[in-house]
């Protein structure tokens, strides 16, 4: 068996085929290919298994759920029977004949333990870029000491081909996702020669955005990581003084990104790494970020409307988050916005999620910061609640809960508990000794929600209106506890603050774009008609009322009346928990459901369209956000877009009435143009008002954190 071809692989089921069909001019070389799916939720190894069958590919799937790419292709490594092996992303595809360039390559060389090719890297909006390897000498530590310097053109993956023998003692790091490749590389060059082919193998699709994103998200960590993997590089013999200099160029690309999104404090902790190499520390650019770090530094300083920086400047700041559900995995929109309040919360220190529910799901946050507990099991005997009485608004909370919350608490000690909205109200007492800031995140105002729905009902009966004065009543004692209270737009705000009886500080912590990270930054392109035109997409917890108020609607009186003028329309349905009368929705011409989905990213790439005719509901829409963050037009009640101020008629259509609803959907698909423009200009005030920038602000004033703060 010649080569074996490993692909590491996680949601690709969109790339993967123009991958699998790069191979086909290589084929009579490749003896197995190994398709290593690190926990898919797209459908990724069916998609591979059905391209291999038609392109006649030896695929062999391999399932596993490690979280990396390095670990992915360890794996490949391990159950690898050829005499070489080629790795090659998901997203990239083989040029036809490179295999066959490399594998001649290595023939021709004995001594050689990988032979590299030239690469094709084609990055949006840029031409694309030929790197073709030379300077490679038969001196390994040269070799070595100038891959580190950047003197070399890095080796993309795909591009080189490595005789199995040669990797036999040799792994990718696993705790890293950026320069596991170097460290991976350098190694290899330590211990053999090179054979070089100066024709592109490989075109590959570099994304710039998704790569600064991850500088950004947890800059000191990803050093720190990556810094031990470069550390260890010199038990192979690498040159010290090369891997110093690698450390403080990884630490300047870092600050770099950090300095465009104006975290001039978390910059400046950065370029004290890059002024730990002595030449690195005192060339150009190092001075040249350095005074733009004090510039930026200075002008946020002076601010208006900079806030005062707390007595913890410069301290890391734990946090407890407690959910009722847990908030990892995320995915409905409580979770969506705890998840992503920890995970800006983590940049300033440790992090702990804490649900009443059981945590189900035995997967873990990427982020070592973040950790997850539970105050229930799964099974285990029902105990008395935590006092004699509670209304409606309030969830049910066991006492053996309260018992292992005030352990956890006694164990993390938080600066800060955020606690998500009122229905935790039994827990503020008991937290109030044990919290140096108690936090109450109200997602909802829930008075407003309650007379909202009481409204929908059209119900004036004694019970619904005393229900309502009793959820006011408990949102006055909430803040009369906490030391600041968070909601999600200006209108919960001016709500929030008419019952707070102390004046408690409120702070507007919108709602941000969910998994951002795994939505282009650029305008996706418009999603195909293959599946029926239009596709229309609603995205919610289907167990909360007024969300299936608006599927019942949906279902039954919008989406008919657009089938009559768009026969193959079609309605998802998708969310966690569907109620039984969802459910019974699927029965109607056109409807799909698709129950507690893993990963949006499918459905959204396949929608055309997303109506959201909600009739009551506070806070700010997260389901808006992602359709809108993803070029989707959005049809909507006022309600539904409530506190996002986006622009009638242009960023989004706006009516309270179905019919009308269903007819501005028919007529935007009917006008193409106007479509168009009205994903771009959606997809642009998103991004720029509710992007990851935006929301770290947000919530680190929410902690009373200035921007340059802890």
């Amino acid at each position: 068996m010649d080569v074996t071809v490993v692909i590491p692989a996680r949601n690709a089921a969109a790339t993967i085929d123009a991958t699998l069909r790069s191979l086909m001019s290589d084929r009579n070389l490749i003896g197995e290919i190994l398709l290593v799916d690190d926990g898919s939720d797209d459908q990724t190894a069916s998609a591979a298994i059905a391209s291999a069958q038609r392109y006649g590919l030896p695929l062999e799937v391999v399932t596993v759920r490690l979280g990396s790419a390095g670990a992915a292709r360890n794996v490949g490594i391990a159950r690898a029977r050829g005499k070489s092996i080629f790795f090659l992303d998901a997203d990239d595809e083989l040029i036809g004949g490179g295999l066959s360039l490399l594998h001649d390559a290595l023939l021709r060389n004995p001594e050689a333990g990988l032979s590299i090719g030239a690469s094709i890297r084609r990055t949006n909006g840029r031409p694309d870029k030929l790197k073709t390897p030379h300077g490679y000498t038969s001196d390994r530590a040269q070799n070595t000491r100038r891959y580190l310097l950047n003197e070399l053109w890095p080796i993309a993956m795909g591009s080189a081909l490595v005789a199995t023998s040669a990797t036999a003692a040799i792994r990718f790091p696993e705790a890293i996702g950026l320069d596991e490749d170097t460290c991976y590389w350098v190694t290899l060059l330590a211990r053999f020669e090179v054979a070089v082919v100066s024709a592109p193998v490989l075109l590959y699709h570099h994304d710039e955005t998704r790569m600064a994103q991850r500088f950004i998200l947890a800059p000191r960590r990803t050093f720190l990581a990556i810094a031990l993997e470069l550390d260890r590089l010199t038990d192979f013999g690498v040159e010290w003084e090369a891997v110093q200099w690698r450390k403080s160029w990884i630490a300047q690309r870092i600050s770099r990104q950090l300095i465009k999104h104006k975290r001039y404090a978390d910059a400046a902790g950065m370029m004290r790494a890059v002024r730990a190499h002595q030449a690195s520390g005192r060339s150009w650019k190092a001075l040249q970020y350095s005074a733009r770090i004090h510039v930026g530094a200075m002008t946020e300083k002076h601010r208006p409307d900079a806030k005062a920086t707390t007595s913890n400047h410069g301290k890391e700041r734990r946090t407890l988050v407690l959910s009722y559900d847990p908030a990892f995995p995320p995915t409905s929109g409580a979770d969506l916005r705890n998840y992503r309040n920890a995970v800006v919360a983590a940049e300033i220190g440790p992090v702990c999620l804490v649900s009443i529910r059981p945590q189900t799901d035995p997967s873990k946050p990427a982020d070592p910061r973040i950790q997850t507990a539970s105050l229930t099991i799964e099974g285990e005997a029902r105990t008395a609640s935590i006092g004699w009485w509670r209304i409606s608004a309030e969830k049910r909370i066991p006492r053996a809960a309260l018992t292992r919350l005030e352990a956890i608490v006694r164990e993390f000690a938080p600066d800060s508990v955020v606690v998500e909205g009122i229905a935790l109200f039994k827990l503020l007492r008991p937290l109030r000794p044990l919290a140096g800031q108690l936090i109450l995140d109200m997602h909802n105002v829930e008075s407003d929600l309650a007379g909202q729905l009481h409204r929908a009902d059209d119900t004036r009966s004694t019970p619904t209106i005393a229900a309502a004065l009793g959820v006011r009543r408990l949102e006055r004692k909430a803040l009369a506890i906490v030391d600041r209270a968070w909601v999600c737009s200006r209108q919960d705000y001016e709500r929030l603050a008419a019952l707070s009886p102390h004046k408690v500080p409120i702070d507007i912590v919108p709602n941000g774009i969910p998994r951002f990270e795994d939505i282009p930054v650029d305008l996706p392109a418009a999603a195909a008609t293959s599946d029926g035109f239009p596709v229309i997409l609603f995205v919610g917890h289907l167990g909360y009322k007024p969300n299936i108020d608006a599927a019942e609607r949906l279902a039954g009186t919008i989406l008919p009346r657009i089938r009559q003028r768009l026969p193959t329309a079609r309605l998802v349905l998708a969310g966690r928990y569907p109620k039984p009368a969802v459910k019974a929705l699927t029965g109607l011409q056109g409807v799909d459901l698709v129950e507690n989905p893993d990963d949006m990213r499918p459905l959204l790439s396949r929608a055309h369209l997303s109506i959201i005719p909600l009739s009551a509901g506070g806070g700010t829409r997260i389901k808006v956000l992602e359709a809108m963050a993803w070029g989707i037009p959005v049809v909507a009640t006022p309600l539904a877009v409530e506190g996002l101020d986006l622009v009638e008629n242009e960023e989004v259509l706006l009516s309270d009435s179905d019919e009308r609803l269903a007819d501005m959907a028919i007529e935007l698909c009917l006008d193409r143009t106007r479509m168009a423009s009205q994903r771009a200009r959606a997809h642009e005030a998103v991004w720029s008002r509710f992007g990851p920038e935006a929301i770290r602000k947000a919530v680190r004033g929410g902690f009373g954190l200035d921007d340059a703060g802890a």
